[in-house]
């Protein structure tokens, strides 16, 4: 069920997405968090999958980019905090390497064509299986099934890119330095060893409650101190060498590095 202050909200990227598509349009379908169960009024986001028949065009991506300027404007508090991605119908199906550069939308960047990382893959998955279908094809009509294999796969790539990338060392990114956003990297974090371990794809709050079980010190109490400023704008670096030590540490205990004892 689509919360009720959060309705609005689908119904207007619904509309809106109808009128900029036309008759490219297929089937719009929530992800993430209104799908898995685990949807957080305070922080959680509104994910939205559209599927086109064709690649958006030129002059449909500058319509799309016009109503989605012109949305934050409307009195719903999820207007900004929302994302959105519009992926063809052969893309979306199998979403080859050559096929993952697509428009979307998020509450931390514009709209534009961008490449989608290997993590996409668990979306698929989560509208395959889980999705809210708003309007269209049942998913599984459109997305080929997922494999064990591809999951495990995606989040080994994604925890690898975070090592890659902010984890790696200072200097640490701007973004990062809200509470928060700190806490959500854990809370991430927690969910890819939970796939990894159990095989199965996780709400944040059960990979949490599992992590608080499992996992060696220190990294529990990190997973603690996750839940008491996950809903925390301050802005306080203070944590952000240890939760990238913990992504570190995931990663090296997946074959990313040098091994260690997972648990």
């Amino acid at each position: 069920m689509i919360p009720t202050d959060v309705a609005p909200l689908v119904e207007a990227l619904r509309d809106g997405a109808k009128l900029a598509l036309g008759g490219n349009f297929v089937g719009f379908y929530l992800r993430g968090s209104l799908a898995l169960g685990d949807f957080n009024p305070v922080t959680s986001d509104v994910d939205v999958l559209v599927v086109t028949e064709q690649p958006v065009t030129e002059a449909q991506f500058a319509a799309l980019d016009e109503f989605h300027r012109r949305l934050p404007a409307r009195d719903n508090p999820y207007h900004r905090h929302y994302e959105v991605t519009y992926v063809d119908r052969a893309a979306i199906r199998r979403f080859r390497p050559e096929e993952r550069v697509h428009p979307t939308i998020g509450s931390d960047w514009p709209f534009h064509r961008s490449p989608h990382r290997d993590n996409f893959t668990l979306e698929r998955w989560t509208v395959r299986e889980r999705g809210v279908v708003v309007v269209g094809p049942d998913p599984k009509e459109l997305i080929d099934p997922i494999t064990p294999e591809d999951i495990r796969d995606a989040v080994v790539s994604e925890l690898r890119a975070r090592v890659d990338g902010w984890a790696g060392g200072e200097p640490w990114p701007e973004w990062l330095a809200p509470r928060l956003y700190q806490a959500f990297e854990v809370e991430t974090i927690c969910r890819a060893l939970y796939t990894l371990n159990v095989g199965q794809l996780p709400t944040k709050p059960q990979a949490v409650a599992w992590s608080l079980g499992a996992l060696v010190a220190p990294w529990r109490s990190l997973v603690h101190w996750s839940q008491v400023y996950r809903e925390d704008k301050t802005i306080d670096p203070g944590k952000i060498a240890e939760v990238a030590s913990f992504a570190r540490w995931a990663a090296d205990s997946h074959g990313y590095g040098a091994a260690e004892p997972l648990l």
